[in-house]
């Protein structure tokens, strides 16, 4: 944390905090959109990579969501970061009103951003920052929120990289513990975010969060250049890129997953596994598989809680698999499993 305060206005609706990331949501907003924005909070910590998550957000609100519903969420690390907002909410910066659409990139370091009702926004801009009802960390009751910081520093705005602008039907993915989280929950359980009216909130494993991150993603050699393909050894049909640049090699059917040497395609010697190290546990043990069909290389969801959701080569949209179903790839095509994103890359191409 930066030692920024966080100001609460009485009134209807919930604001929480985690680290230096906001959220506030009208009484209005159902307990499984919380859910999903409290899993946002953890992406402070790496906060660059928000985006393509915020614009799945943004693009996957059930259909039932109720019209009166509004909601904003900060994400930043204390510098910079990304405001997410959607219905009746007033975001202003230094108390200007922010501008643009539902996912915008903000510069916060020596600045104030207030999200909320908009007489209980105005009534914060009416007045002084004051550390005297500082909210550091949980969830209260609260028409609006202003997050302030008098220490200055360069802003850096991340810069929004080609991303999805939404998920057709995708479900929002869950956000990691920041701070570097450990493998496993610390003993006497996770920590808990509560909606004072609804249930508590286990931020390590609700509903599934756009991006791999070096330290979450074990990955398997890289391919060697002029491999063989005599009968002795398999062949080659492509490589997963991950976003870092690491490669797993596809010379057979793979389960991927926190867990997928437990699956049944891998405990009959159907399939090999690869593991994506999961600290915020928002992959399935068993994910999804790639399988190779004849001259196709397909994808399938196997049943995963959070989804797979695929991309083609130009989409700027996400699409959910439905469980089971293959989806043939292509030279380019982009795979989302929970936070990793995988390109797949022909060896014919």
């Amino acid at each position: 944390m930066t030692g920024a305060s966080c100001e609460v206005v009485a009134g209807p609706g919930s604001v929480a905090r985690r680290a230096d990331s906001l959220v506030w949501a009208s009484e209005q907003t159902s307990d499984v959109v919380w859910e999903t924005l409290l899993s946002c909070l953890s992406l402070g910590h790496r906060a660059h990579g928000a985006a393509p998550l915020l614009h799945a957000v943004a693009g996957s609100l059930p259909a039932d969501l109720d019209p009166e519903a509004a909601f904003a969420v900060l994400v930043t690390d204390g510098a910079a970061g990304f405001v997410l907002r959607h219905g009746q909410v007033e975001v202003t910066l230094d108390g200007q009103p922010l501008t643009g659409g539902a996912v915008v990139p903000v510069s916060v370091a020596g600045r104030s951003v207030a999200a909320g009702h908009r007489d209980a926004v105005r009534e914060l801009s009416d007045r002084p920052p004051s550390t005297r009802h500082d909210l550091r960390d949980g969830a209260v009751a609260g028409a609006a929120f202003r997050w302030s910081t008098a220490t200055a520093a360069v802003p850096q705005v991340p810069a929004e990289a080609p991303t999805p602008d939404r998920s057709s039907d995708a479900t929002p993915a869950q956000a990691s513990q920041p701070d570097a989280p450990p493998d496993e929950p610390p003993a006497g359980g996770p920590d808990l975010l509560t909606k004072l009216d609804g249930p508590a909130v286990d931020i390590t494993d609700a509903h599934a969060e756009v991006t791999s991150d070096p330290d979450q993603t074990e990955f398997h050699p890289s391919p060697q250049a002029g491999e063989p393909t005599s009968p002795g050894l398999p062949r080659s049909v492509g490589v997963l890129v991950f976003e870092d640049g690491g490669t797993a090699n596809l010379t057979g059917d793979v389960v991927l997953g926190r867990r997928p040497e437990r699956h049944e395609l891998v405990e009959s010697g159907q399939a090999e596994p690869l593991v994506i190290h999961d600290p915020e546990h928002v992959l399935s043990s068993a994910h999804a598989a790639v399988r190779i069909q004849g001259d196709e290389v397909v994808v399938v969801d196997l049943d995963s809680l959070n989804g797979t959701h695929v991309a083609a080569p130009d989409a700027r949209d996400w699409t959910k698999l439905s469980a089971g179903a293959p989806y043939a790839m292509t030279d380019g095509c982009r795979m989302l499993l929970g936070w990793t994103v995988l390109t797949y890359r022909s060896s014919s191409a």
